[in-house]
């Protein structure tokens, strides 16, 4: 085999990898970073704001803390109820949106089924007739 062979050859083998890469990122069109529904998002994102403003105004930031297997999350008011969202930045196939309600100013949840690694959780909650957002990083 001459040289002219190999090179077409070698120009053949590398156009059906880059064409088969091709067809494979297009046909698993799998992208975690964007949200499948930021339209949605973008028209709520006007009571999303006010609902972070309210945590500022009455500072009203809960502390969040893990011991063991148990995150705590420590309130400034009493009777808060809402929604904590798990969001794995890596797989969001995993997940997770739990509901709570607590009547005084801790509440405690066991985290050993969360699989390890960061998640970004995001707390949702009513107390004292206003609404509340707050996220923040979890390293399990």
């Amino acid at each position: 085999m001459n040289w002219g062979n190999k090179i077409f050859l070698s120009l053949g083998v590398f156009m059906l990898c880059i064409v088969s890469a091709g067809i494979y990122m297009v046909s698993h069109d799998t992208d975690t970073l964007e949200d499948t529904d930021y339209y949605e998002q973008g028209l709520n994102y006007d009571q999303v704001y006010n609902k972070k403003e309210n945590v500022v105004t009455y500072q009203a930031k809960p502390i969040v803390k893990i011991s063991q297997d148990t995150l705590y999350i420590e309130f400034v008011h009493v009777a808060n109820k809402g929604n904590l969202i798990f969001k794995r930045p890596s797989d969001s196939s995993i997940d997770l949106q739990l509901p709570f309600e607590t009547n005084s100013t801790l509440y405690q949840l066991p985290i050993s089924s969360l699989k390890k690694g960061t998640w970004n959780l995001e707390i949702i909650w009513k107390s004292g007739g206003l609404d509340f957002l707050t996220d923040q990083q979890l390293h399990l």
